[in-house]
């Protein structure tokens, strides 16, 4: 099953664009001290801003992505993406931050996919932020990014109220919002879910290394068949010695979605050691598991599913970050179990090497997938899903330019059925940041 797209219909009323535009300008006045018309203040109201950006092009090609190369759907293209950031901090007790990215993806070859791929504007983040720092509390309003510790649960903007408290070793974090509250897209027509997110996420610092961990997440539907589901889980990750950095996240899923009552339950833990060798190499050893449900009519749904915001990305022994389940396949934890392998080194400071190894299996045989990158299902016969070898290698021997790269090669099992051919991803990304 492949990923669902956004559709045209329903467009959200024309009054929240100009709402964007009201709120950043509110944003500007109430940061303005008191004096702002005398010519010293200027200066250092100037002073407060600063200015950032990137410019990120990447070569992608996704070969037989619907398993079956007889069918013609490949494609080869040329995403560029502009980024601009405007951070704004009179004082220690207030920051706002602006920034629109325009994005274009260039067309070198398609057959068969008949995707449009338009330009867009888009608005990630706008928001302020009111900070106390005598006792570590901090209120952010506005869209703003969401991303967790390696993006299991989370990686979107989102428009959002958002609070936050430190206090020796505890970080707590809750949170109310909404995707797309306010248009994100400034340029096309876009219509998402409407769903209420309320997040609590907390961590303590057990050791300068080891952070454990809990969080609560409600994800709840808007609309009128009133869909929701909880999510409740326990994290911990650092290093021990040095030498083993390690993740585990524990997830449980109930509540109700499409007439079912659902309850699933998630598990995954990774670790990587590194010898003191030359060239720094690294093992990685990981296991991922997402329980299934083998009868979609009973009203009971045991399938654990992720949050549908999540990224599945990180950075793992090197200083590349990639999706950890497979750059080509990409799959949502669900219904499945991942077993990972990988080697890795640094030939130069500035340079890492990994090597990857993927190997899927449903936990029950049903004919479909919840999100795969593919446009192909199993066929409900066989739990054997396939396997993955990964490439992933990162250049960054400066802080403005990174050169980053991936070779996915995706071998189907016989979930695909005995006439399912491989599929391949490549990518090359330039980033530069001014």
């Amino acid at each position: 099953m492949c990923r669902p797209t956004r559709g045209t219909e329903g467009r959200p009323p024309g009054w929240r664009r100009h709402a964007f535009g009201i709120v950043i300008s509110a944003y500007a006045i109430a940061a303005l001290p008191a004096n702002a018309g005398e010519g010293e203040a200027n200066g250092s109201i100037f002073e407060a801003f600063e200015f950032e950006g990137s410019l990120e092009v990447t070569y992608e090609r996704e070969q037989n992505f619907d398993l079956d190369s007889s069918q013609a759907d490949d494609v080869d293209l040329l995403p560029v993406e502009l980024a601009i950031e405007v951070g704004f901090e009179p004082n220690e007790y207030f920051k706002a931050k602006f920034q629109p990215t325009l994005n274009r993806d260039f067309e070198l070859h398609e057959e068969g996919r008949g995707e449009d791929r338009d330009t867009e504007l888009l608005i990630d983040e706008a928001y302020f932020t009111l900070t106390d720092p005598n006792y570590g509390l901090s209120l952010q309003v506005g869209r703003q990014s969401f991303e967790d510790h390696r993006q299991w649960l989370y990686d979107e903007e989102l428009d959002a109220v958002r609070a936050f408290l430190q206090q020796s070793g505890l970080s707590l974090e809750f949170s109310i919002s909404r995707e797309e509250l306010v248009d994100k897209d400034l340029l096309n027509n876009t219509n998402v879910d409407s769903i209420t997110n309320y997040i609590l996420y907390g961590g303590y610092d057990l050791t300068e290394d080891i952070t454990v961990g809990a969080y609560e997440i409600l994800r709840d539907s808007n609309e009128v068949d009133r869909d929701s589901l909880f999510f409740f889980g326990l994290y911990s990750t650092g290093t021990i010695d040095d030498r083993l950095t390690y993740w585990f996240d524990a997830a449980h899923v109930r509540g109700n979605e499409d007439d079912s009552r659902v309850r699933g339950y998630g598990v995954d833990v990774l670790g990587t050691y590194r010898f003191d060798l030359p060239l720094s190499p690294h093992i990685i050893l990981g296991y991922a598991f997402g329980s299934g449900d083998d009868d979609p009519e009973d009203g009971r749904d045991g399938a654990f599913r992720q949050t549908d915001l999540q990224g599945n990305e990180a950075e793992i022994g090197g200083l590349t970050p990639f999706q950890y389940y497979g750059e080509a396949f990409d799959p949502e934890l669900s219904n499945m179990s991942i077993f990972t392998a990988g080697l890795g080194i640094w030939p130069s400071e500035g340079m890492s090497l990994n090597l990857i190894y993927h190997h899927y299996r449903q936990d029950k045989a049903i004919d479909e997938l919840r999100d795969s990158a593919f446009d192909a299902d199993p066929n409900g016969r066989s739990r054997r899903l396939g396997n993955e070898i990964d490439l992933v290698f990162g250049v960054g021997e400066t802080e403005d330019i990174a050169v980053r790269g991936f070779l996915g090669y995706f071998m189907p099992g016989r979930a695909f059925g005995g006439g399912a051919d491989n599929a391949l991803l490549a990518k090359l990304e330039f980033r530069y940041e001014f």
